[in-house]
Order: C-alpha cells, then structure tokens, then sequence
C-alpha cells in the first residue's frame, strides 16, 4: 500500500525514537491504560501529603492529620500534579498503598511539558506487586507511599536521634506498618520523579547500570542494614536454634544417570560449602551402566557421617518422578532438590536457603546461579511473558548489577529452577510434590505455581549462589526438534493445570516491562527484538526488481531459533544490512531474496521473497555518509522452518522497494545461503 511521503518519513523518525529512546517514546506514544476519570478522582480518598526527609519537625507524629491517608513522599523529588488523587482512586482502599516512580535529571523542568518529559525523564523503574521478602532485603518502596491515618496512628515508630535520619526512620516505619497491614495495594502508574543528581555525580550522562549500582550502593549501607535485621527479627525468620535444640534436617535429593565425575563434584562442593546445617544426601539413579552405577553408589554409600542413600531405579528420563522417588526416602524436615551438575559456591548455602523456607508462608526458594564462566546469569528467578516461562536476565553479566538491583538481594518471583530448589517437607506433599505427567521441562515451574496457588510466596535469594553447568547428561533442549517438540508439549499441560497464567500478568515482574527478550527494561521493544516474531515470505516466479549497483548489503549473521511461545514456529534468522546510494532510505521497504539454486549451483528463475524488521545502525551511516536517511539501514529477517526447503542452497540478497511515488525496485545478489549452515562463500 502506497503511502505519502510525509507519511513514510514520519514513521521512520519514529521507529528511530522508539529504538533509541524506547521510555521517552512510551511517555509520548503510550498510556498507562489505568487512569481514572474525573468523576472517579472526585470521590477518591484524601490524602496529606508529608515531605521528609525534615529536620523541623517529627515526620511520624500523625496528631491533627484528618485525611484518610498520610502520603509519605521523600522531597529530593517530583510528584504528578493529581498524584494523590491517582494513587489513592487506585488504591482499592488497602492500608498501604504505593506506586511506581523513575528519575529527572532536572527536577526543576516543566514535566507538563511533553517535550520536556521525555528530556528529562529517564530509566524507569516498574514495581512488582507487594513482596514482603523483598521489601525486607531491598527497599523497593521508600520515597513514596500512601498509609491510612487511622492506621499509621498505630504504628511504633523509632525516636528521632541525630544518629537515624528520616529516611531510615520512615523505612523502619514502613516495614513495621507491612507487618500489621491486612492490605497493601500497589498502583503500576509512574506518579513520583527521583531527582538523579542526589544519586549519581553526572544525572544528563549517567548509564542506567551505574545508576542501579548507586542504589544498591545505597542501600547496602549500615541503616538499611538495621532496618532489614530489626525486621527479621520481628518477624521470627532467623531460624538459627539456640544452643542444645533440635536443628533442622535437610535432604538433598539429586537425580542422576551416567555422570559419575559430575555428580562427585556436585557432592564435594554441597560437603564443603554446606555449613553447620544438618543434611543429607540421596541419589536418584534412573538406569547408569553397571560401571557408572557402580562407581556412584560406592561413592554416595561412603560419604562420612551415614549421610548418602543411594537408589537405583531404571526407568526413562522423568525428573519429577526421580524427585518424588528421593523425597520418598528422606528424612528431613526440608527437602533441597539439585541438578548434579549443580555446584554450591557460597558458603554456608544451605542456611541462606533455609532462612527463608523456613518462613511459615513461604513456598520454594532458590539460589542465583551462574554458567560455568561464573559471570553469565542462568537464573534469578523465573517469570512468565509473552514467551511462557522464562529465565529473565540470562546470559547477562552478574558482575554489574541488573534493572533495579533484580540479581541482588532477596525477591519474591512466580517460580525458581528445579536445579536448585527447597522447600518445605510438609508444604512439598501437602501441593502434591512434582506433576509426573510434566516428565522434564515445566515440572519445576508447575510445583511453583500450584504452591502460589495454595497461598504460599517463592523466593530466590541472589545471596546464595551457586553454578550450574546446565543439562550435561540430556544436552540443551532447544538443540533438537523432538527435545524442542517435547518441551512445547510439556509447557502446555502445565498451562492446562493453571490457564490463569496465560490471561494474567506475573505478579512478580512488573507492568509495562518488556516481556519479549531476556531483559528486563522499558516495555517498548522494537519488532527486531521480539524473538517470536516471525515474518511474512511468498514466492515470486521471478526476481522483484532489476539488479542494481545502487543497492548496498551485507549479511551478518545467520542461526536457527526455536519458537517459545505456543503459536511461534521455529525459524530461521538472518541479520545484516541494506541500503539504496540513490534513493531516500526513509521511503523504502527492505526485504530478504532467496533464489534457489539446482545441482550445479544456477539459479532458478523463481524466488522467495521475505519482509524484514529495521535495526538501528550507526555504525552504517558511518560508513555511508552521502546515503539518505540510513539510520535503520539494519534488518533482521525471521522465516518459519516450513516457509523453505531446507536440503537446497540458495544465492540470498535484498530487494528495495519504493513505498511512495512511482512503484520501483532495485535488488542485490550476495553469497550462497543454506538454511541449516548459513553463508557460503562462493569459490
């Protein structure tokens, strides 16, 4: 469809927005979808609003206050101009109620102004729903909060001193209120503003990781960590048994099958790093040849102390019945369920597991762990997307610290990886322990959700860290199309059992936050960034334009991507870039050719022709300064396995077509494709 050209530069300004500046283009383009009418906001609950930090007066003394809340908003920042109205209309009545909030790096600006906001506003910071463990561990509420005055009233508070300021005085207060609210309401609208330049020296300059790691700098100090002690405390989850009582027995269940050395390794590192916990360790054997079987049994039989049980039982691969066969036989209190080619590396893990399963509401509770490079995350905590069940942050650097601190600290999460995962004896058959339908895939994640289900909160703590060499003796699923098939399967009898988890949002994660890549970051993604996304390819009885010299391209890279979400084909992907010397690129459509070739490598008359998503891509507008408008000169092209026969080669190039005026197009050829190797340089 032919469009105009003020039209077709129009939204190549945008799409650049949106890739560059992806949260100034949502603060433009997009609402937050919960914005109450008027008539809403006119019987919407009072508020008076307290500024703190304040050295005049005493911020917790409540007397005279007569509205419904007292709104607490720290003073180093902005608020919305209707902000109490919007917080506390959305508050759904609950004693304490909080929102969402990013930073200025001027907080002096006009926000009113559109054009200012997305100058100033930045780096967004999208809350989950209320999570006490995580509210203990790291104070994702602190500069703004709403409490009912009638209940703030109630609510010891520590004395001012010189030595405590307010803003540890109003944590404190706010962590002690959580402990006696029946409510808190979390309201996903941005309404407060953090002035940068209290965080950061250079506010205009600042990355979003060097702002996430003054705030974990700030809150790793001494006051908050007070806070969070005198919390736990309170609370009764230090589980550490005086002198003389009974502790508490751990059982590590571990399935296992021709792994002799890593399952040693496993065991050595669980005996060195375990601490003064209790344990003991049981080997779920599914058929090992007999030297294997062996070799393992000896091994586990005469670990000291009369810790090991070996059972052998041969049978296919299901992990979920190994694990209900290991829990069978335990005898501990709480049940720990780890990979063998799992590696405990924090000293004492066992106890910074059990301090928080042995918390009366909790349900499972995992560790961070680590791939082999000991830098790379594979796991903090797994979150439900557009993708289905997904290990959010993996393969990113655990050594700068992540969105808002996600692999630091304690949270509360949907679920946690079967690698590493405790739980409660009594709460584990209480669920009904692992799905035995659910063979290998999911099974963890299905425990997890039906222990949510059942009231209790999961947890990882990104404390206790451990490394895993993932799936050693099945190989990595996605590597094979029955392996990829079996677990697609799989994650559909899971979403049988709880088809809320596919209507819902995860509680846990954030609104707004992207739920298509592995990051966790603004929710605006670009098409090229969606995973699942496939494009449109038809064939053509021959090429769509003439052969031009004007047209410039380059293939970068070729790979194979399996389809995770339940109507995503998998595909082939192809990346590169593609631009016309001659025409404005602003105007113009790329799209990838593939020509077949027969035996002797000529090509066929006939094509396929494949639409293609923009890449942002400075790095050719460089190399081509004279090029009109060639900032998304970039392209990513995903094809469904289906769409082309994968057994013969194909000569690849790119097709420029004209969106406005005259119809035209002009194509480039390049090297031999083939789907399953990728480019193949001509001799």
């Amino acid at each position: 469809m032919k469009v105009s050209r003020e039209e077709a530069l129009l939204a190549y300004k945008e799409e650049c927005f949106k890739q560059t500046m992806p949260y100034a283009y949502e603060l433009a383009y997009i609402d937050d979808g919960i914005r109450q009418t008027e008539a809403d906001h006119d019987v919407s609950p009072s508020g008076r609003i307290i500024l703190f930090p304040d050295d005049e007066h005493n911020v917790l003394n409540f007397e005279g206050i007569n509205e419904d809340y007292v709104v607490f908003v720290n003073r180093d920042g902005a608020c919305e101009p209707d902000f109490v109205k919007r917080l506390l209309a959305n508050g759904r009545g609950a004693d304490i109620v909080y929102p969402d909030e990013d930073f200025a790096t001027d907080i002096s600006a006009d926000l009113s102004d559109i054009n200012v906001r997305i100058r100033t506003l930045r780096t967004p910071w999208r809350k989950p729903d209320y999570s006490p463990d995580t509210i203990v561990s790291f104070p994702y509420i602190e500069t703004c909060f709403a409490i009912k005055s009638r209940f703030a009233r109630c609510v010891p508070a520590i004395k001012r001193s010189p030595e405590i300021g307010d803003n540890v005085r109003c944590r404190d207060f706010l962590l002690r209120a959580m402990e006696m609210a029946s409510s808190v309401v979390h309201v996903p609208q941005i309404l407060y503003h953090r002035d940068l330049s209290k965080l950061v020296d250079d506010p205009v300059n600042a990355t979003d990781q060097e702002i996430y790691a003054a705030l974990y700098d700030r809150y790793s100090r001494p006051g908050y960590i007070l806070c969070r002690e005198a919390a736990e405390k309170r609370r009764g989850i230090n589980i550490i048994p005086d002198p003389g009582k009974k502790q508490y027995l751990v059982s590590i269940i571990i399935p296992s099958k021709d792994q002799p050395r890593v399952l040693k390794e496993c065991i050595r590192n669980i005996r060195i790093h375990a601490g003064n916990t209790p344990y003991e360790i049981i080997v779920v054997d599914n058929g090992s040849s007999e030297e294997n079987r062996k070799e393992a049994d000896d091994y586990v039989s005469n670990i000291p102390g009369n810790r090991g049980t070996f059972i052998y039982d041969p049978s296919e691969f299901n992990f979920s019945q190994m694990c209900n066969t290991g829990a069978a036989a335990a005898k501990g209190d709480y049940l720990l369920f780890m990979n063998d080619d799992v590696d405990a590396v924090t000293e004492g893990f066992l106890e910074k597991l059990l301090v928080y399963a042995a918390r009366p509401y909790a349900g499972a509770v995992g560790a961070k762990l680590l791939f082999p490079d000991d830098v790379s995350i594979q796991h903090i905590g797994v979150f439900e997307t557009n993708r289905g069940p997904t290990h959010k942050l993996a393969g990113m650097r655990d050594d700068s610290v992540q969105y808002y601190c996600r692999n630091r600290f304690a949270w509360n999460v949907l679920a946690v990886t079967g690698a590493c995962l405790m739980v409660n004896r009594e709460k584990y058959y209480q669920t009904g322990g692992f799905c035995d339908k659910i063979k290998v895939g999911y099974n963890d994640i299905e425990l997890c959700v039906r222990l949510f289900e059942a009231g209790y909160l999961n947890i990882v703590n990104n404390e206790c860290v451990m490394t895993h060499h993932e799936s050693l003796a099945r190989g990595v699923d996605s590597q094979s199309d029955a392996r990829s098939k079996r677990l697609s399967d799989e994650r559909g009898i899971m979403y049988e059992m709880h088809p809320w988890m596919k209507s819902h949002n995860d509680p846990f994660y954030g609104y707004m936050l992207d739920k298509d890549t592995i990051e966790i970051k603004c929710g605006v993604v670009p098409d090229h960034q969606i995973t699942d996304r496939r494009n449109r390819i038809k064939e053509l009885d021959r090429l769509p334009g003439r052969v031009s010299g004007s047209v410039m391209m380059s293939v970068d890279s070729c790979s194979i991507e399996r389809g995770i979400a339940e109507d995503a084909a998998d595909a082939y992907v192809i990346t590169g870039w593609a631009l016309s010397t001659k025409w404005d690129n602003a105007l113009v459509k790329k799209y990838v050719i593939l020509v077949p070739l027969d035996e002797d490598d000529s090509e066929k008359k006939q094509c396929y022709i494949a639409t293609t998503s923009p890449v942002y891509r400075t790095d050719v507008r460089e190399v081509f300064p004279d090029a009109e408008n060639v900032s998304l000169a970039g392209f990513v092209c995903r094809i469904p396995f289906d769409a082309i026969d994968p057994h013969i080669r194909y000569r690849i190039g790119v097709a420029i077509r004209k969106k406005t005026g005259i119809k035209s197009c002009r194509t480039a050829l390049g090297d031999i494709y083939e789907p399953r190797r990728g480019i193949v340089k001509d001799d």
